[in-house]
């Protein structure tokens, strides 16, 4: 069978940061230390490039250093490397897409265009039938990011419409809360795929029960960075039918967005708190880069009582 038939991302996905300095400059060498921290939590699949990894505040030649240092610490030890290749413009996510097949990428995803943006199913169809057709043997998915991207398209019909376009066509990073639009998504045929359907892999993690248990495959989140156990346990927990558990847990994951989204709102963007969260409970990523900015040590300090507040530390046990 080809790669294309049976890739497929389940369980936890990382959205990895990108770690800097105080300077502002990409610190290769924490990567080592994520690296382990994440297959220390039993995290053995990434995706790089993509918000959380601040993939479009970073130059073309960053994003490709950022890539190739993935895949030369994570060949051995990560199970699946997905490169996330989409950008302002075509050309540019085409680079991207030769890069990654050079560098060894396990699978590929994109965003839309993301100034003059696609405004029909047909037109991000063609636009992802471009970017797929540069490296048609790699697993290709689509990340479905509205509120960032502006392209609020149905994704089950641009899907029903892509797989017949699109060969290398695997799934799609589904980062919306319309659980409506993605449990359509589950039930569309899938003929290039071995078991016949699409990989979806879900990005909200505050809801992240309710799509697993619709169907979704898995998460590519930010939060399994620093709290992973939290994600195994609710996983755990649904296979096992014990709901009132696993809400326990989803809810858990709940409260600590409700905190984060707050503190993101004043930094510049989610990433800022999330990069500060990790530096509590895992590597210290650095700062973000702008437009977001650095926390004060008073704000910082807050945050990390309202997060302890919670009981965030103990649920990392």
């Amino acid at each position: 069978m080809s790669k294309i038939s049976t890739f497929k991302l389940e369980g936890l996905v990382a959205a990895t940061f990108t770690p800097f300095d105080e300077d502002g400059n990409i610190a290769f060498s924490k990567f080592e230390d994520y690296c382990e921290h994440l297959v220390r939590n039993d995290v053995n699949q990434v995706y790089v490039n993509g918000t959380t990894g601040e993939g479009m505040s970073l130059t073309l030649e960053e994003r490709k250093q950022v890539v190739e240092k993935w895949i030369e610490i994570g060949k051995n030890r990560l199970k699946k490397i997905v490169v996330q290749v989409g950008a302002l413009n075509l050309h540019d996510s085409l680079e991207m897409v030769h890069h990654a097949v050079g560098a060894g990428a396990d699978a590929i995803a994109t965003v839309p265009s993301l100034f003059f943006r696609p405004t029909s199913i047909d037109s991000l169809v063609e636009y992802c039938k471009k970017i797929a057709a540069a490296a048609p043997e790699l697993p290709f998915y689509y990340y479905h990011l509205p509120s960032v991207t502006g392209v609020e398209l149905n994704m089950e019909d641009f899907m029903r419409a892509a797989v017949h376009e699109i060969p290398s066509l695997v799934g799609i990073k589904f980062s919306s809360k319309d659980l409506v639009d993605m449990i359509g998504i589950l039930n569309i045929p899938a003929p290039h795929r071995a078991d016949g359907k699409l990989n979806v892999v879900f990005g909200c993690d505050e809801q992240l029960m309710a799509a697993m248990t619709l169907g979704a495959d898995g998460s590519v989140g930010s939060t399994c960075n620093f709290m992973a156990a939290v994600y195994h346990r609710m996983f755990g927990f649904t296979s096992n039918f014990n709901l009132v558990e696993a809400r326990k847990e989803q809810y858990r994951s709940q409260q600590l967005c409700r905190i984060m989204y707050r503190y993101g709102s004043l930094w510049g963007n989610n990433v800022a708190a999330l990069k500060y969260l990790m530096a509590m409970a895992g590597p210290n990523m650095g700062p973000p880069r702008p437009p977001m900015r650095k926390a004060t040590l008073a704000e910082f300090n807050q945050f990390k009582s309202e997060i302890s507040d919670l009981g965030f530390f103990d649920w990392l046990k």
